[in-house]
């Protein structure tokens, strides 16, 4: 299985709640060129979830129109959203071995599931980047199994 990290394109200032949340016009660039990076790579998805923040909906819908899949919201990648509970959510899914998905979401989760996969440890995070996308191959959903076999961080 393939699982692609993606955090959300630079977000406005908190006006409302965190939520609420959208992408600036240089967030949306960034959603863009990670859409057109994935689609350059050949890339393609059997599946694509989002947070429920309207950011990471954004920077999805930008993926999902490049790469022609549907959205799939899940609040076991909310923010604050624990690494354990969303390897449990994505067994749950019973996804085919040869998968490639890709989960939108934010820091911190972002970070501590990246850091949980490829080294094993669920309460350190790794930095991302807006919008970098890191590509993670995984035999299983396990702690510190994974690979890290490519990675896209948009330029400024």
């Amino acid at each position: 299985m393939q699982i692609i990290l993606i955090r959300h394109g630079q977000a406005e200032r908190q006006l409302t709640t965190d939520a609420e949340r959208a992408l600036t016009a240089h967030g949306e660039w960034q959603a863009q060129q990670t859409a057109a990076w994935l689609t350059n790579n050949d890339y393609q998805l059997d599946g694509l979830f989002a947070s429920p923040y309207l950011r990471a909906q954004q920077t999805a819908h930008y993926l999902a129109e490049a790469l022609d899949v549907h959205v799939t919201l899940s609040d076991a990648i909310k923010p604050d959203s624990h690494p354990l509970a969303t390897i449990q959510w994505l067994e749950q899914l019973e996804l085919p071995e040869a998968s490639t998905i890709a989960l939108v979401c934010h820091m911190p989760i972002v970070g501590r599931l990246a850091s949980f996969l490829l080294d094993g440890n669920a309460d350190m995070g790794m930095g991302f980047n807006l919008a970098e996308a890191k590509v993670i191959n995984l035999p299983v959903f396990a702690a510190g199994l994974g690979e890290q076999i490519d990675d896209y961080v948009p330029l400024d």
